[in-house]
C-alpha cells in the first residue's frame, strides 16, 4: 500500500515538473499579424502626387515612381530583411544597395520599431503597369526574446505611364527630371603644349581638340540617360571616343544619375572646322513643360602645314600643271605654224587696228567682203539698218572710225 502511494506521487511529481520545464511554443508571423504584433503597409508615390495611397497615379515614361515600404513592430528587428527581386517586362526595378530608414513611433503608450524601405521603378513603354505582391523576409523578437522568421507580402498596386507631349516621339532621346545639368569642356593640345585655350590659340593641321560633356539629373538612373555627342561626319577631322561614364549617386536618399561623354578630334585640313551645337530635349516634372538643353559648338580656323597644304591641294595643282603644259604646247604649235603660214584675216585686222594703220583697215575690211559676198563696194551690201550701214561706209572712205564701229562693220559682212 505504501509503495502505490509512493508511485503516485512520483508521477504526480515528475508529470508537474515536465509542464513546468516545457517551452512555450512559438507564434507564426500569420499569428503575429493576427494578433497586432507587426505590422506591413505599402504604397505609391512620385514627386507630383500627394502621397495618395487610393487613386491610381500617372506618370510619364522614365520618371521614377516610387513604391514605398513600411513594416513596424513593438518589438524590434533582429536579422536583415530580404525583398524579393521584382520582375516586371519593360520597368526597371531600382533595387541594388537599398538602404532602409529606421525609425521609432509612439502608438498609444507603446513604443514601435519601424523600417521604411523605397524602391525607384521606371517604366521604359506607356502603359499599364502593375506591381504584383512582394515577398518580404523578416525576422523579430517576441516577449520570451526568441526570434520568429517569416515572409509578408505586399498589396499589388497599379499605376499609369504616358508619353507626356506630343512632342516625344523617340523617348530615349529625352530628359524626364525635375531639375537637370549640362555642361561641356574644351580642351586643346599642340605638339608644344597641353590644355591650350582654344579661343587665343592658333591651331594647326595635326593638333587637337578634346570635348567633355556632362551630364547630371535627379531622380534619375544613368542608364537612362540619353546620347550626348552628335555622330560628326566630317573629312576635316579624326574622332576619337572615350569609354562613357555613368555613375549613380545616392546622398541622402537624394537620388543623382550622372553621364559623362568625351571625344578627342584631331585636326586633318586648313581652313574653318564647325564643331556643331548639342540640343537635348527635356521634361521638366516639376513644371510639366518641356524644354531645351543646349550647348554652343565651335568655328575653328586651323592653319595648314607644308604637307598637309599640298596633301589638300595637291589635285588642283596636277590640274593647273597639266593645263599649263597644255597651253605651252599649243602656244609653241600655233607659234610654229604661222612661221610658214599667213595670219587669219581677223589677227591682221585686229594688229591693224591697234597700230592706227586706215589704208590696212579698209584694205582687209574690202577682202572679207570679197571673199564673203563677191561684192568691190561696200555700199552695195546689204543689211538691215542699210542707212547707217551707208553712212558708217562713207565715213571709213573718207576719215575714220572707233574700233568698237570697225569690228561692227567686220561681223556684219556675211555671207
Amino acid at each position: 500500500m505504501h509503495r502505490a502511494h509512493a508511485s503516485l506521487l512520483l508521477m504526480l511529481f515528475v508529470t508537474s515538473f515536465s509542464l513546468y520545464a516545457k517551452e512555450e511554443a512559438l507564434p507564426t508571423m500569420q499569428e503575429l499579424i493576427n494578433n497586432n504584433k507587426i505590422t506591413l503597409t505599402s504604397w505609391l508615390s512620385s514627386e507630383n502626387t500627394n502621397l495618395d495611397k487610393k487613386r491610381p497615379i500617372i506618370i510619364a515614361i522614365n520618371q521614377p515612381v516610387i513604391l514605398t515600404i513600411d513594416i513596424a513592430t513593438p518589438r524590434w528587428f533582429t536579422d536583415g530583411t530580404v525583398i524579393e527581386t521584382i520582375s516586371i517586362p519593360n520597368l526597371i526595378a531600382q533595387q541594388h544597395n537599398l538602404q532602409a530608414t529606421n525609425y521609432s513611433q509612439m502608438e498609444g503608450e507603446q513604443t514601435w520599431s519601424h523600417q521604411r524601405w523605397e524602391i525607384p521603378l521606371f517604366a521604359q513603354q506607356s502603359g499599364q503597369f502593375v506591381v504584383p505582391s512582394i515577398g518580404i523576409k523578416i525576422t523579430v523578437s517576441v516577449a520570451t526574446g526568441k526570434n520568429v522568421h517569416g515572409v509578408l507580402f505586399t498589396s499589388p498596386h497599379r499605376f499609369s505611364v504616358q508619353r507626356p507631349t506630343a512632342k516625344m516621339t523617340h523617348p530615349e532621346e529625352w530628359i524626364i527630371a525635375p531639375e537637370v545639368t549640362l555642361t561641356q569642356d574644351w580642351q586643346a593640345s599642340t605638339t608644344q603644349k597641353t590644355n591650350v585655350d582654344i579661343g587665343a590659340s592658333t591651331l594647326t593641321v595635326g593638333d587637337a581638340i578634346t570635348r567633355t560633356i556632362t551630364l547630371k539629373v535627379t531622380d534619375s538612373l544613368a542608364m537612362l540617360l540619353p546620347p550626348l555627342l552628335p555622330a560628326i561626319q566630317n573629312k576635316a577631322i579624326l574622332r576619337y571616343t572615350d569609354p562613357i561614364q555613368l555613375k549613380d549617386i545616392n546622398n541622402r536618399g537624394e537620388h543623382t544619375a550622372q553621364k559623362k561623354e568625351s571625344e578627342t578630334y584631331v585636326l586633318q585640313t586648313g581652313g574653318e572646322v564647325t564643331l556643331p551645337s548639342i540640343t537635348i530635349p527635356f521634361w521638366n516634372t516639376m513644371t510639366q513643360q518641356s524644354e531645351k538643353l543646349i550647348l554652343e559648338g565651335k568655328t575653328i580656323r586651323v592653319k595648314h602645314t607644308l604637307s598637309s597644304w599640298l596633301i589638300a591641294y595637291w589635285k588642283i595643282l596636277v590640274l593647273i600643271t597639266l593645263i599649263t603644259i597644255t597651253c605651252f604646247g599649243f602656244i609653241k604649235k600655233i607659234t610654229h605654224y604661222y612661221k610658214s603660214h599667213p595670219y587669219p584675216d581677223w589677227f591682221v585686222f585686229l594688229q591693224s587696228i591697234k597700230s592706227h594703220s586706215y589704208p590696212q583697215i579698209r584694205l582687209y575690211l574690202y577682202r572679207r567682203l570679197f571673199n564673203k559676198t563677191d561684192l568691190l563696194e561696200l555700199k552695195k551690201y546689204q543689211t538691215n539698218n542699210q542707212k547707217k550701214w551707208l553712212k558708217n561706209s562713207e565715213t571709213l572712205q573718207q576719215s575714220t572710225l572707233p574700233p568698237r564701229k570697225l569690228w561692227q562693220l567686220w561681223f556684219k559682212i556675211k555671207k
